[in-house]
């Protein structure tokens, strides 16, 4: 890796800084919201951001320093023949599924992904009770060869937004995963993406860092125990980060997108071709998350965005306090005004 993996804190937070991702061509101008934001002309270092070479030295260094409790494995092969990589770590009973970078050019899910594996590895009381009580099947890049590429899509044979295609599985990728999906059968689903605007708390004029996706589908799709387990992920995830207190959380817009990877693990009906779709889901739960993009002078904040709510979420699956939480402020949760950085 590019920078160490700092060990994670009892607080959820990981000890160590990172260094910063966005080298600026000049200094910034004055805009609202704040920022900074990517000027036209800037330059974007990708130096201190894992690429699939590190992606590959990180799970390996992983699983040989784990004593057992980490696997890595392969899915299958993108469409220019990198491993889509995979680790599985826990023994429990109750399955979570967390994929990183399905956008090839959204960066810091990767790093944060790789962090909680590699504390999650390690000796802490809270890790234990993860991997008593869960196994965690973690994809840090999803997306191999978009993300070498610092692009959304997939490359080859064909250039496709790979969150939506989980109905036509015209990429390999969608193939391999969906396969890996039926077979490990999640019960929980994580999907970890950056907006790419740069949106302010309806009401406010506070930058809004984080948005909640509890809902990639309209609740009429999904079955009750569905949509109530998706909103207390959802509401575990804020109240983590509301102690966090940097994030100004918003609710992220309403959708009802069927051909995404969360919306058919909550649905299922299809399948690629050659496969029988299957029957019933084991997925009570899939949510995404959406943070604050490349153009902010600091990696780590980016990366706390990101494990802070998924290490809440793992912990309360684990402890069994996902599953009474309450959701009667979900309701309440604002919504962001979208628009460009800086206007």
């Amino acid at each position: 890796m590019r920078k160490s993996l700092a060990a994670f804190a009892t607080t959820g937070l990981l000890a160590a800084a990172v260094s910063v991702a966005v080298t600026p061509a000049s200094a910034d101008p004055a805009h609202l919201p704040g920022g900074p934001c990517l000027q036209p002309d800037q330059n974007v270092s990708l130096s201190s951001v894992a690429g699939y070479d590190d992606v590959v030295q990180v799970l390996d260094r992983i699983e040989r320093t784990s004593n057992g409790l980490v696997t890595v494995d392969s899915a299958g092969a993108s469409g220019e023949g990198r491993q889509l990589l995979y680790a599985t770590v826990g023994t429990g009973p109750t399955v979570v599924w967390v994929h990183s970078r399905i956008h090839g050019n959204e960066l810091h899910s990767t790093e944060a992904a790789l962090q909680i594996l590699d504390y999650l590895s390690g000796g802490s009381q809270a890790a234990r009770l993860i991997r008593e009580n869960l196994t965690v099947v973690m994809i840090p890049m999803y997306n191999p060869d978009g993300a070498e590429a610092n692009i959304r899509q997939s490359t080859t044979p064909n250039r496709i937004d790979l969150n939506r295609d989980w109905e036509n599985f015209a990429q390999p990728e969608s193939v391999a995963f969906w396969r890996l999906w039926r077979d490990v059968g999640p019960h929980l689903a994580l999907d970890l993406h950056h907006m790419g605007q740069a949106p302010i708390v309806n009401g406010t004029n506070d930058l809004n860092q984080f948005q909640i996706g509890a809902r990639s589908i309209d609740p009429s799709r999904m079955t009750a125990q569905q949509w109530l387990t998706n909103r207390q992920m959802a509401m575990v995830s804020v109240d983590a980060l509301d102690q966090y207190g940097l994030a100004n959380v918003a609710h992220y817009p309403i959708i009802d997108i069927t051909n995404a990877a969360l919306s058919r693990m909550l649905m299922s009906g299809t399948a690629p071709a050659g496969e029988q779709p299957v029957a019933q889901t084991p997925t009570r739960g899939a949510i995404f998350y959406e943070v604050r993009s490349v153009g902010q002078k600091s990696n780590g904040q980016l990366e706390n965005l990101f494990r802070i709510p998924t290490m809440a979420v793992l912990t309360a699956a684990a402890d069994g306090s996902l599953f009474s939480y309450d959701v009667s402020d979900y309701a309440n949760l604002p919504f962001a005004t979208q628009g460009p950085c800086g206007q």
